[in-house]
C-alpha cells in the first residue's frame, strides 16, 4: 500500500499539450478525482477518490520533497467497491476508514469538497511512459505532463528531449489537488 513516488511534473501550454497529444497517436481516457478535506488539513496532503470507468481508488498523497520539477511523495491507495465509493461520496471519509484502508492518521473526518476531471493520454516516448493530462475543474482548464521513474537522470533526459524536439519549456507543475484547492478558495 505504501509507495514512494518520484515523478516529473511539467505545466504545459495548450499548444505544447496539443503537439504532444498529436505525437502520441493515443486517445485520452477520462478519470474523475473527487477531493476530500477537513479543517486545517496540511496543504502538502491530498485525499481523493479516483474513478476510472467502474474502478474506484481511495488515495492519500503527501509531498515529501520537490526539486527541479521532480516531486517525491508518500502515496497510498486502495481499491474500493462502487457501493463503498457512493457511500463515501455521500457522507465523506471517516477517521477509522483512513486508518483501516490507507494506514494514515488524520485529525478528523473528511468531507467531499469538489471534483476535477482529467482526460489522460498515456504513451511511451524515448522508452518512458508519459501521461498527458487535460484537467477541467471549477471553470478552469489546464495541461500538464507527468512521468514517474526511479532514475532522476532519465527524467532529466526527458526534459531535454521535450525541449529540443517539441519546444516544451520546463515549468514545474503544482499538484492537481493544490491547483484545485487554490481555485476553490478564490
Amino acid at each position: 500500500m505504501k509507495n514512494i513516488e518520484q515523478e516529473l511534473k511539467l505545466q504545459l501550454t495548450e499548444r505544447e499539450y496539443a503537439l504532444l497529444v498529436d505525437a502520441s497517436n493515443a486517445h485520452p481516457q477520462l478519470q474523475s478525482n473527487f477531493y476530500f478535506s477537513y479543517p486545517a488539513m496540511p496543504c502538502d496532503t491530498m485525499v481523493r477518490l479516483r474513478q476510472k470507468g467502474d474502478t474506484y481508488l481511495l488515495g492519500y498523497k503527501r509531498r515529501l520533497t520537490s526539486a527541479d520539477s521532480v516531486m517525491v511523495c508518500d502515496e497510498r491507495e486502495c481499491e474500493i467497491s462502487s457501493e463503498h465509493a457512493n457511500y463515501i461520496l455521500t457522507r465523506g471519509v471517516s477517521v477509522d476508514e483512513m486508518r483501516r484502508l490507507l494506514n494514515v492518521r488524520v485529525d478528523s473526518a473528511l468531507r467531499l469538497v469538489g471534483k476535477l476531471d482529467t482526460y489522460r493520454t498515456k504513451f511511451v516516448m524515448i522508452g518512458l511512459l508519459l501521461e498527458l493530462d487535460k484537467n477541467v475543474y471549477l471553470g478552469n482548464t489546464d495541461y500538464e505532463l507527468e512521468c514517474e521513474n526511479n532514475d532522476v537522470s532519465e527524467l532529466t533526459k526527458l526534459k531535454n528531449y521535450l525541449y529540443y524536439t517539441y519546444g516544451v519549456v520546463e515549468r514545474p507543475s503544482k499538484p492537481k489537488s493544490e491547483r484545485f484547492f487554490e481555485a476553490l478558495n478564490k
